[in-house]
């Protein structure tokens, strides 16, 4: 079965380096929400609104040498919609792509 990823959508605004690696290494004890969460302010292609995603981030890799751009993957909550994308800390902005695997929210 492959993975189908819906289009990119672009991150306006978004976490800092710190936020950013507290959401990978960090969880909590919560049965509700069993990670910690940072959050992306997404403006997809089509629409004029941006959202605020609540992103659990499950995977960082360094994009370059620099320590400032990362590749990422993880999941939105509460819907548990899984996403992957491109960040850097440096500007705030990046890109996202979310499984098709229902509605965001």
């Amino acid at each position: 079965m492959s993975i189908v990823w819906e289009d990119w959508s672009q991150v306006v605004n978004g976490p800092s380096k710190f936020d950013l690696m507290v959401s990978l290494f960090e969880s909590t004890t919560q049965a509700l929400q069993p990670r910690r969460t940072t959050e992306f302010q997404v403006k997809h292609k089509d629409k004029p609104s941006t959202i605020h995603l609540k992103v659990a981030v499950s995977l960082i890799q360094r994009e370059d040498g620099s320590g400032e751009s990362w590749n990422f993957e993880g999941y939105a909550l509460p819907s548990g919609k899984r996403l992957k994308g491109y960040y850097s800390t440096r500007t705030r902005k990046g890109t996202v792509k979310f499984h098709d695997n229902g509605p965001l929210v």
